[in-house]
């Protein structure tokens, strides 16, 4: 069993909600690294940074550019790296367990090298913000075969995906390029279909562990509402904060994301 997380920046400033879920990691004694390609000036003390070029190539990023959807060129590309690039962080046999920026971490966790790590988002989905791959797991090889192709399009899209979308396109005369079919593709639901493919769907870990607070919930993380089984009760590792509004910046007095700050920030 090993306690080392790694996640990625791209460059630029990390963040203020980033800032507070780095040092919760950094807080429980997990060993903590933050992968980057450009330089991060805001980096919590006590997290480890390093070249992001080790693990992933940052010319992918350029094909990843969509063509339909201009107004996602500046952020898209970037987000979908990040999918990637979690994938071949297991490759590398880094011998750690991935976590996005944005998960506040409220206890140390361990995680068996040998194993699949990951968390259900829903009763259908897991998670992409957790997650851990053995390094010769068949699923790698499935991002490497997809790198190996001159088109970046996966055959593990759903239907919506691998035929409804292509066809708007089509029909509209409207060019398009495999990120411009949704921007979890490479995420979310390619993990969910992968995880099906080679049977450790199964595996995923109860969506308590990481995803409590998901859909129409969300935003209870700046309300004050009662919060403290999160700590109290070990069942609940971290939670991923999917809402990064304005209000990350002004929570209610009282509510899990102010105490957060308080500790953290």
């Amino acid at each position: 069993m090993v306690q080392h997380i790694a996640s990625m920046w791209f460059d630029g400033p990390l963040r203020f909600v980033d800032q507070v879920c780095l040092r919760s990691m950094a807080a429980s004694g997990m060993d903590v690294t933050l992968f980057t390609y450009g330089d991060v000036t805001n980096v919590p003390t006590g997290i480890t940074v390093r070249d992001g070029n080790e693990i992933l190539d940052r010319s992918l990023v350029k094909r990843l550019v969509p063509i339909a959807k201009k107004a996602q060129a500046a952020w898209l590309p970037t987000v979908q790296f990040s999918d990637f690039f979690r994938v071949f962080l297991q490759k590398a046999g880094e011998e750690k367990i991935w976590l996005d920026t944005d998960v506040l971490l409220f206890q140390p966790f361990e995680f068996d090298l040998s194993q699949v790590y990951f968390a259900r988002e829903s009763k259908v989905g897991i998670g992409a913000s957790v997650f851990y791959l053995p390094p010769k797991h068949p699923i790698i090889a499935e991002y490497e075969r997809l790198l190996e192709q001159d088109d970046l399009t996966p055959d593990w899209l759903e239907f919506k995906r691998r035929v409804v979308r292509p066809a708007f396109y089509k029909l509209t005369r409207t060019a398009f390029s495999p990120s411009d079919l949704g921007i979890t593709i490479y995420g979310n639901e390619a993990f969910r279909s992968l995880a099906r493919r080679h049977g450790v769907f199964g595996q995923a870990r109860p969506k308590y562990t990481f995803y409590h607070w998901t859909g129409s919930q969300c935003e209870d993380v700046y309300k004050a509402v009662p919060w403290s089984f999160f700590y109290d009760d070990p069942k609940h590792i971290g939670l991923h904060i999917h809402k990064k509004t304005e209000d990350a910046l002004h929570p209610e007095v009282g509510s899990l994301w102010h105490s957060a700050m308080v500790k953290y920030a």
